[in-house]
């Protein structure tokens, strides 16, 4: 019997609005963020999310989860959970990390009265060039004592990056053991690892994510998300390229420019550059 992803908005969905499971998580994923745990949560509206005028922010397949929380010290807190499954959803993760923070804010409002805003961003299938499962991207300043007090950070999870050791010697801890809700397809396995988890919520997670409790419709949704997945799995890197080829080529008219100006001869300015004639001899005539 397999179980599904979390990469699935109707398995993300189905973990994370139930509010015990959501709150177990968050007091693992922001507990060196937070002074007291979280002990109250409320789901929030995520309307604004769709307004995006970026090309990048709207076609990236998503779901967002909104949540307003209070801890055990009262503290009131903004946090955003979202998923991604490559580099082309970092703009969007920013883009809406900006939108979260801002939308506390009304024409004549205190602006000196912050609520804390994280964004927690799941990546699905990614690996970065770091070795990390968390990565934590603060706005702070570089100067230890300063006015500029404001707790925004982006939370970045990689569960690719488990180490393999950590599940052949069954020393998982608590953050990776949500985070192998991304790397278990088997419920046979999935049975198996939890016998030595600490806890409880994330194997009730795991029971959630058996396919054999959803309905055909939810099944065809998850392909369609699929399908949706690989249509666009490339536009980042795409758009990436394009800016690195426009880049090389005004680097190399500018060289070529340069050396015309040298009176350099036309045939090594194209072993120097590898412009072609016709593209150095336009250059003369501008």
């Amino acid at each position: 019997m397999e179980i599904g992803r979390l990469k699935y908005d109707v398995l993300f969905k189905k973990v994370f609005h139930k509010k015990h499971l959501l709150k177990a998580f968050l007091n693992t994923v922001l507990k060196q963020e937070l002074s007291s745990p979280i002990t109250d949560i409320s789901y929030e509206p995520t309307d604004f999310i769709i307004e995006g005028k970026s090309l990048l922010v709207q076609k990236s397949k998503h779901d967002v989860i909104d949540v307003f929380c209070i801890t055990q010290q009262k503290e009131r807190i903004l946090i955003e959970l979202q998923k991604g499954y490559n580099k082309r959803a970092l703009p969007r993760f920013l883009d809406y990390q900006c939108r979260n923070y801002s939308s506390q804010f009304r024409t004549g409002s205190n602006y000196t009265v912050v609520v804390p805003c994280y964004s927690i961003c799941w990546f699905f299938d990614m690996k970065p060039p770091h070795k990390k499962v968390k990565e934590t991207i603060t706005l702070s300043s570089n100067c230890k004592k300063t006015d500029w007090h404001f707790e925004w950070k982006i939370i970045a999870l990689y569960p690719q990056n488990i180490p393999k050791s950590h599940l052949e010697q069954q020393k998982i801890d608590q953050l990776e053991e949500w985070l192998l809700l991304d790397i278990i397809e088997d419920m046979e396995i999935s049975q198996e690892i939890q016998q030595f988890f600490n806890t409880q919520e994330v194997k009730e997670a795991f029971e959630t994510l058996d396919l054999s409790n959803l309905s055909e419709e939810q099944l065809r949704r998850m392909m369609f998300e699929e399908e949706i997945t690989k249509g666009y799995s490339d536009l980042y890197e795409e758009k990436i390229q394009e800016v690195e080829k426009k880049t090389e080529k005004e680097q190399k008219l500018s060289i070529a420019k340069n050396l015309l100006s040298q009176e350099v001869n036309i045939e090594i300015i194209v072993q120097s550059t590898g412009l072609s004639k016709d593209e150095i001899t336009a250059l003369i005539k501008e």
